[in-house]
């Protein structure tokens, strides 16, 4: 029965309750669909960082990331690399060697990255050859063909097959140089990496260094799940403890924190908007039992206890939170499952995302687990928002409230 008179109660006044069913609705649609938009931008750019960049970790000399220089290399690297595919978690590596260049053209001179790799296991190991916008991936040209960003030759005014000169350190720290052409153009969707990185084969970079065929600087491992990175890094630096391993949380600059940022946005979000909708509530339950004291002072002067008064309230409160919140939460579901499928261009402001290392296009989306947290802070803030206009009512004397007009 008192659930019957809850109910009917909030539908008394029909035009105030939908508000507050419409505005818990709308709040929780933005909040939601915000957290549901940034987890969909930190996944894209984790699995960019692990499938175009990073892979899930690497494996250097303990003093080349920091000086980048040809003596720090891995010897018998192809050694390394077979006991690393021993364990069953990994999927693929890719041995590279890496060095700094002054590249040359016939318009500009600049600095860039040589990364020396083997074609065929670069393609296990990251999506390099999906990223291709004009030429090939390492076919068509013969004698030291080097892959280039488009960015780089739009800066350097090249184009398939133009002539480069590359100029690096070798073993002993004499510089030498040496042409390429360019055998193709990429776009990987990360500007800060395109304006540097060049790709070549591995055996000519070695050749130009001076460097044996066993003799890598990276070792980039793929394994079959992000979560086993850190601990199958760390198994490999025991076995390796001369050697410097690095999980790709380690290796992506912000990439640890971004992560553990990521984990709490979606609540700090959520929790924000449920804030501010839970004065919302808390007014208008106020308004409805300041409304309704006679009535209710007549409730109680007829035998309706105060617990009956108080959870009367309760529910109506409740009932209005639980109808606005899993609306709201429906409707961002819709949203997010639309936009995560088809994608978000941000367009001109995707440009500028792209060259921190983000996607121009976004697909939001919103895990189970996080639906059941927001659902369960929705009830939480009900049970909150209802407390106090149910103990305003408690406090009323049956008396002095019947003798209110």
């Amino acid at each position: 029965m008192l659930i019957k008179i809850a109910w009917r109660n909030i539908w008394r006044n029909k035009i105030r309750s939908l508000v507050v069913i419409i505005a818990l609705a709308l709040g929780l649609w933005a909040g939601t669909f915000t957290s549901g938009f940034y987890k969909g931008m930190m996944d894209q750019r984790i699995n960019d960082v692990i499938e175009s960049e990073m892979s899930h970790f690497q494996v250097h000399d303990t003093n080349f990331r920091e000086e980048l220089l040809a003596k720090y290399y891995m010897e018998g690297a192809p050694d390394i690399i077979e006991k690393i595919e021993s364990d069953e978690n990994v999927l693929a590596t890719s041995g590279r060697v890496i060095s700094t260049a002054m590249m040359g053209s016939a318009n500009k001179n600049g600095g860039a990255k040589l990364i020396g790799i083997d074609p065929d296991h670069e393609k296990a190991v990251t999506n390099l050859d999906t990223k291709i916008v004009d030429g090939a991936y390492f076919e068509g040209v013969k004698r030291n063909p080097i892959l280039i960003s488009q960015k780089m030759a739009e800066s350097f005014k090249l184009k398939l097959r133009s002539k480069v000169i590359l100029t690096v350190q070798d073993l002993s720290g004499e510089i030498v140089a040496s042409s390429f052409r360019v055998v193709g153009i990429y776009k990987s969707g990360n500007g800060m990496l395109d304006e540097v990185n060049a790709y070549v084969n591995r055996d000519d970079l070695q050749s130009i260094m001076n460097l044996d065929q066993d003799q890598y600087h990276e070792i980039a491992v793929l394994i079959n799940s992000h979560d086993l990175a850190e601990p199958t890094a760390k198994k490999v630096q025991e076995m390796y403890p001369t050697l410097e391993v690095k999980a790709w949380l380690d290796l992506a600059t912000g990439m640890r924190y971004m992560v553990e940022a990521g984990d709490t946005f979606a609540y700090f979000i959520v929790g924000i908007i449920l804030v501010a909708l839970l004065f919302s509530v808390i007014n208008t339950m106020l308004m409805a039992v300041m409304e309704r004291t006679r009535e209710i002072g007549m409730l109680m002067a007829v035998g309706l206890n105060r617990r009956k008064v108080f959870l009367m309230i309760m529910m109506e409160t409740l009932f209005l939170s639980m109808i606005g919140g899993p609306l709201g939460l429906l409707i961002a579901y819709l949203f997010i499952q639309s936009t995560g499928s088809s994608g978000i261009d941000l367009g001109a402001i995707g440009e500028t995302y792209n060259e921190l290392g983000f996607s121009a296009v976004v697909r939001p989306q919103l895990d189970l687990q996080s639906y059941i947290n927001i659902s369960v802070m929705i009830f939480i803030m009900a049970m909150i928002a209802a407390l106090f206009p149910a103990l305003k009512a408690l406090r009323l004397n049956p008396s002095e409230a019947i003798r209110k007009i």
